[in-house]
């Protein structure tokens, strides 16, 4: 049942992060706390986190490796920081849904 549900969520999380291809949206602030799931629609985010990343680093904890990826530039630690709390308080489709909006904003 648990490998059904991993299943599942790196399916999700493939699609999602297709669907958000070529998004790479932030909000010029200083860096940000780790947000609670009420603020994640409208908070502005650091500098260092946008909603495509930590939905990035979500699929990143769950099937690759999260400190390559950090080493690499591809997602930011704080972005790693949220996608975990998001695993964990299960808001990642919030963060998605904000990845969402931010693409269609110009």
């Amino acid at each position: 049942m648990m490998r059904r549900s991993i299943v599942t969520t790196m399916a999700t999380a493939v699609l999602v992060l297709t669907t958000l291809a070529g998004c790479a949206s932030s909000v010029p602030t200083e860096s940000m706390s780790v947000l609670d799931g009420s603020e994640i629609l409208t908070a502005d985010l650091g500098n260092d986190v946008t909603a495509r990343g930590v939905v990035l680093a979500a699929v990143l904890l769950v099937a690759g490796d999260v400190e390559k990826a950090v080493t690499k530039g591809l997602v930011t630690p704080p972005e790693v920081q949220a996608a975990r709390k998001a695993i964990d308080e299960g808001t990642l489709d919030i963060w998605r849904q904000r990845a969402d909006a931010d693409e269609a904003t110009p």
